[in-house]
């Protein structure tokens, strides 16, 4: 006969249950729709106070290679003209209206889709009320997307399909992907491949960057062939290639057939190659026909207090702050700057002795794998936020802007404010023009306070020290949240969450991970009352026989 005690202890077990189960039911039935709605306004765009979007207008990017190297030209829309009579839908697409839509209110996402639920990947772009104005779903996945320079509501994107059979016969395989770069005008949806190629495999074989250099060559991150190429597109040449086995051993980074996981390059003013080589957590400085400069590499294998397989690293020059590096820090779930500084007295240095060191940080209670991090012109930092289905706009004290919910995505730009970073300035160089003190900032901020306290707050437009991770959410629940998030394994975590249904996050990961060891833990304490031994059973059963 139970006691008081066992039916206490069957109703704690109960209430625990039904809590966690009605917290994911919950989270299921209140799910937002992939592409749903904004949340704040960018009205106010060009101020630069916390709750402001810092959406400015848009600083003429320099022309840094052109066809034949330095002072180039970057290429020119071949059809800004197509806005002339362009339709609101066309082939299942949602166009661009030029007449009610400015191009600097736009944010265009390219997303990757859900494999559970086999839901379609798009490009896809909210105006300020979060609004979708453009919207295509042609491919299977959609990685990279840069805006061209020169025209108003033109975009290139790389996009990836799976192909079998025939279409395969190229690479003498069964499955394949065809990777695809593209440029097309969001006013009428006409397109023009730059350049496509078809690699062996699936999922591991996908580019996630192409970089323009000219108009007529890119630059490839090459997941496939561990390396970085400069393409030219009139050609479908391979001009120039490095390849990270040149200086990488073999014994570091990932498996075979996904060693290195490049999936990020980009062209620095002096003619350098950032390289995202995001199995080895470092992210490279690669000079043509020197190779890596090791000074200027970032984070070492296996130091996760640095970088933990990064995304999305970009460069921002001297002459805007820098130098200085914004970088999606995907498995530690949060975006980091790093400055580089002289390790004497703390000054930006181009200098070979000088060093990395933290300079800014954000990360909420939302926040899961982030894959994009660029600085806006106004000093607002726009973060893709892959696992927490959103895009967010993000002030330096840390506060939330605007953000608008969409399934998981990989890339985003604003419209008019040039591509990735180019148009916004370091931390240290927007604490300088707010008047905020400022410091040099530490190798990986450990020795710095995680959570700004509420007592301590720096006021409208101000920027926490130099290395804080700021985190606007500071309530207990949210702080637990945040702490929780750095005590799970963050692979485990986030390969679940690629893989689960679209409406899946983090907490419900731990509200049915606290519901199955419930479930665990109610019938090992019911058996134990019971009396059963199946070990003794087991033990006796083998003595007869």
């Amino acid at each position: 006969m139970d006691g008081p005690s066992n039916r206490t202890v069957r109703a704690l077990f109960a209430v625990v249950l039904v809590l966690a189960a009605g917290a994911v039911a919950s989270s299921y039935a209140t799910a937002e729709p992939n592409v749903a709605r904004a949340h704040g306004s960018l009205d106010d765009a060009g101020t630069s106070g916390p709750g402001d979007t810092g959406v400015a207008s848009p600083d003429e990017r320099p022309t840094e290679y052109g066809p034949s190297g330095p002072n180039g030209s970057y290429p020119t829309d071949i059809g800004e003209d197509w806005a002339e009579g362009a339709a609101d839908e066309t082939e299942g697409r949602v166009l661009v209206d030029p007449e009610e839509r400015d191009p600097e209110n736009l944010t265009v996402v390219g997303t990757q889709g859900f494999y559970a639920s086999d839901e379609r990947a798009e490009l896809v772009a909210f105006d300020r009320s979060g609004d979708v104005a453009y919207y295509d779903d042609s491919y299977r996945v959609y990685f990279d997307v840069d805006p061209v320079e020169g025209t108003d509501y033109t975009v290139e994107y790389l996009a990836a399909e799976h192909r079998d059979g025939a279409d395969c016969a190229n690479v003498s395989t069964e499955r394949c992907t065809y990777n695809v770069f593209t440029r097309v005008n969001l006013t009428t949806g006409e397109e023009h491949e730059v350049y496509g190629e078809v690699t062996t495999r699936i999922y591991s074989a996908r580019w996630h960057d192409v970089d323009r250099i000219n108009d007529t060559h890119v630059a490839v991150a090459d997941i496939l062939r561990d390396s970085v190429r400069v393409v030219n597109t009139t050609t479908d040449e391979t001009v120039w290639e490095w390849n990270a086995s040149s200086h990488f051993d073999a014994d570091v980074g990932g498996a075979a057939g996904d060693w290195t996981h490049i999936n990020d390059v980009a062209v620095t003013p002096d003619g350098r190659f950032v390289v995202s080589v995001r199995n080895m957590d470092q992210v490279v400085f690669v000079e043509p026909g020197e190779g890596v400069d090791e000074n200027w590499t970032l984070g070492a294998e296996d130091d996760y207090d640095v970088l933990y397989e990064q995304h999305n690293p970009d460069y921002v020059p001297p002459s805007q702050g820098g130098p200085a590096l914004s970088v999606a820090d995907s498995e530690n779930s949060r975006v980091l700057e790093y400055q580089r500084v002289d390790p004497e007295t703390g000054s930006a240095t181009t200098a070979a002795d000088g060093e990395w060191r933290r300079s800014w940080g954000w990360q909420d209670s939302r926040v899961q794998w982030p894959r994009d991090a660029d600085r806006l012109p106004g000093g607002n930092t726009l973060v893709v936020d892959t696992h927490g289905d959103r895009i967010a706009e993000v002030a330096p004290d840390g506060s939330v802007a605007w953000s608008v919910t969409v399934g998981m995505p990989y890339d985003a730009e604003r419209l008019g404010t040039g591509d990735e970073s180019t148009g916004g300035e370091s931390m240290r160089a927007i604490r300088e023009a707010r008047g905020t003190t400022d410091d040099a900032g530490t190798r990986s901020g450990i020795d710095l306070p995680f959570v700004r306290s509420t007592d301590d707050d720096p006021g409208v437009g101000a920027v926490p020290p130099a290395g804080t991770i700021t985190h606007p959410d500071r309530s207990i629940v949210e702080a637990v949240w945040v702490v929780l998030k750095g005590l799970t394994p963050t692979l485990v975590v986030n390969g679940l969450l690629y893989a689960a249904p679209s409406w899946v996050r983090f907490t419900d990961l731990a509200f049915g991970a606290l519901a199955l060891l419930t479930t665990l833990a109610w019938a090992g304490t019911e058996l134990a009352w019971s009396g059963y031994s199946p070990l003794s059973r087991l033990y006796s059963a083998v003595r007869r026989s």
